[in-house]
Parts: C-alpha cells; structure tokens; sequence
C-alpha cells in the first residue's frame, strides 16, 4: 500500500508513523523546512501533549459525538503508551496536563522525527506544498505538488493543519484541497486567542489579573434577551486591547463563530461567583457603613486589583474618588454591586491568526467516517487534525485530538486494502 501522507506536522507525523508501521510505503510531505515546526511552540515551549481526563465534553459541540467514536478507536490511554515506546515519559500537572518529563517541546519533536527516520518505510520530502489532488480512473489519487509533478499514490492522509500560527507556515491549504474536491468546509475563525474590545478603560487595566467566572453572552440583533452561550471560570487577563487568559481562551472560538456570523457578543465578568447577587450587595453595604472614614477611591481596597478601583467607581456614577464614602447612594452602590458581579465587556474581535493556538472550523465532520477518518465522497482519501472542525480547550485536548485521528487515519489507510 502506497499512502502519501500531506502535512509533517502533529497529526501527520502519528499518520504516518502508524501508516509505516503497519506495512505501508509512506511518504510524507511537508511544505517547510523541516517536521514539527509547531509543536515546539505548544504548552508555551514545554508541550501540554495529552490530558488525563480527556473526553468528548473537551470539544466544540458539533464534533462531540465524532470525537467520542474516535477516541473509542485510538483512546488517550493508547497514545500515552504512543509516547511512552518513544521514551516520552509524561509529568501530571494541574487540572490533568500532561507534560514530557524533560519539559520540552522539542523532546516531543525529536521523539516523532526519529521515528519517522528509523522506519525505512518513510521518505520525508519538505519544501514541497501540495495544489491538488486528482482522483484516478484506475484507482487512487494523483498528487499534484507546486512544481506540476504528479504524484501517484493509493491513498493520501490530508493532515496539513489549520490556520492557527500563520507564523509556521498554517495558511488553510487543507481547507483549499478540501473545497477543489467539493468537500463543505466550515469557515475558519480563530481559537484558544485573546478578545478585544474598544473600552478605553482597558489601557489602564493592562497587567491586572484577577480570579473569576466568565460567561459569553450571543446578543439578539433584534432587541430579544441576551442569551448565555457557554461560561468558564479562572483567571482572567485585562490587557491594553482587552481580555485573555484561559478562560477567554476557551470561549474565543465561539466567540469569533458569532463574530463570523454577523452576531453581536459580550464576555460578563463575575469577580465573585462564590456569592450570590444580592448577599454581595448587602456585605457592600455592610462595608460601606464601616469606612466612613475613607475616601471613595479606596472603598475597594483589598477587595479587588488596585487598577480596577477607578474604572469600577466611575463606570458606577462615582465621579469624584476623593470624597468620602458616605457619599456614595444607594442607587451607587447597587451599580458596583452589579459591576463587580456582572461586569459587561462588549467583543468586537480577537487577535490574529498569529496568536492564535487553534481553529475553529474546517472540513465539515459528516462528511467523514469517525470509525476510520476516511471521506465517504472519495474512497481512499483519509483526514486528520486540525484540517477538520475539531477544537477543543486549552490543556493538551488540541493536540490529543491530533494524535489520536492520526494514528487512526494512518492505520485505516494502511490496513484498508481496496485501492
């Protein structure tokens, strides 16, 4: 069997190593420089390269019920034990990360690439980007690379990734490959990225971060109630172009879904999620009645961030922070209440695809078979990673799921033997 593997990265590189190993001729085409180049950038230079509680609940709601079939297929477990024969010894860390031991990126890297060398069964070609692929009468593909060559395989393995680090070269071919054969791809927005917002109040807040519940709200373009999309709780990043973090992290996808749909969004902060509403408006109340002898502008202290205290204040009617508290109104009070409690940030875009770690969107998923990652429009024709309309959160599940549909993908094509 003949599989011609397109992409040298995550997902491409398991493919093609499970392909090899299970007898194929692989070839494995990579359009830079050298294999890897992104993963070394993951987990901050250190590699989140699995999580110990990986599930489908991890996932973008769409690809749920894939990604379960999936990881039945080629489980969390399994690709631990992947890495393990590779000598990648993984380190727990907090809420279930994986790490290698040696805490490198390019541990992980150097772990695949020797694998691909030592499996004589695999010719690596970089520098070479592929501009199609042309079904055979006969059976099989032709795979057209930059320079017009025609490359004759019996199956190829689409892994060239999304668009998330444009700064390695992840500019969408896989979702152009993908839309030349007709195939529906979702539209690619940025994920797992920073939001912005045009408050000015952000470049005083820039550095401030502060621990917190967040929930993406999906405003109604015709004045109906705000919908809750989805919340997340953790540490929250203000910064001068407005929120990171995490937990922004995590809703950014959906976010930018919104954006790209010509929807209106918000972020509502909660500083305090461990109390409800009106049992924070009382303890206030309470606090307020004890600082008689301060001044507004330090109402708040030790409460919440320093920074925070003049945007809370003003945005609640108090004006001139150097007077006493006892200035302060009831009708006041109750807007810090619900500042701090339910403390609204409109959305109007997210950082670039060069910040951002992931995508949300691509191939559309019933357009492939789970069970083996094969296209039921083109026998022969197998997908993985990024390529599809997979995301997940931050904590090692992306780069799981590139693992697992890789191994999968590589095995289906290897073992599947009707060119």
């Amino acid at each position: 069997m003949n599989v011609i593997v397109i992409g040298g990265g995550a997902s491409g590189m398991a493919a093609a190593i499970e392909a090899a190993r299970k007898g194929a001729n692989v070839k494995l085409i990579e359009k830079g420089e050298r294999l890897g180049r992104k993963i070394l950038a993951t987990g901050n230079g250190k590699c989140n390269y699995s999580n110990k509680d990986c599930s489908e609940d991890s996932y973008n709601d769409n690809a749920k019920e894939f990604v379960k079939t999936v990881y039945s297929k080629v489980s969390p477990e399994e690709t631990i034990e992947f890495f393990d024969e590779l000598g990648i010894y993984p380190r727990l860390e907090s809420e279930g990360r994986l790490y290698p031991a040696s805490e490198q990126a390019a541990s992980v890297c150097d772990a695949l690439r020797m694998e691909v060398e030592r499996l004589e069964n695999i010719e690596v070609v970089t520098q070479h980007w592929i501009k199609g692929l042309l079904k055979r009468r006969e059976g099989g593909f032709y795979v057209v690379s930059h320079r017009n060559l025609r490359l004759m395989t019996d199956k190829v393995i689409m892994a060239c990734g999304g668009r998330a680090g444009s700064q390695y070269g992840c500019e969408g071919d896989g979702h152009a490959l993908a839309e030349a054969l007709n195939l529906e791809v979702i539209e690619p927005c940025p994920s797992l990225v920073q939001l912005t917002s045009n408050e000015e109040y952000f470049k005083q807040l820039k550095g401030v971060r502060a621990k917190g519940k967040v929930t993406l709200i999906e405003k109604d373009a015709h004045g109906g109630d705000p919908k809750p999309v989805d919340s997340e709780a953790g540490e929250i990043q203000f910064t001068e172009f407005g929120l990171s973090g995490i937990c922004i992290f995590n809703l950014s996808g959906r976010a930018n879904r919104l954006m790209y749909e010509k929807k209106k969004c918000s972020i509502v902060i909660d500083l305090f999620p461990e109390i409800e509403k009106e049992e924070f408006y009382e303890m206030l109340k309470l606090r307020l009645e004890r600082s008689s002898h301060k001044d507004c502008e330090d109402f708040l202290n030790g409460l919440i961030n320093k920074k925070l205290i003049p945007v809370v204040m003003k945005s609640s009617g108090v004006k001139k922070l150097n007077e006493k508290v006892d200035t302060i109104t009831e009708e006041q009070l109750r807007m810090i209440a619900h500042k701090l409690k339910a403390w609204e940030v409109t959305i109007t875009g997210s950082k670039s695809w060069t910040d951002a770690q992931c995508t949300s969107g691509g191939v559309e998923l019933s357009q492939i078979v789970p069970e083996t990652m094969e296209s039921k429009q083109y026998p022969g024709l197998y997908f993985a990673g990024e390529v599809l309309d997979v995301d997940g959160k931050c904590g090692g599940y992306n780069l799981q799921w590139a693992w697992s549909s890789g191994i999968l993908a590589g095995r289906s094509a290897a073992e599947d033997t009707d060119a």
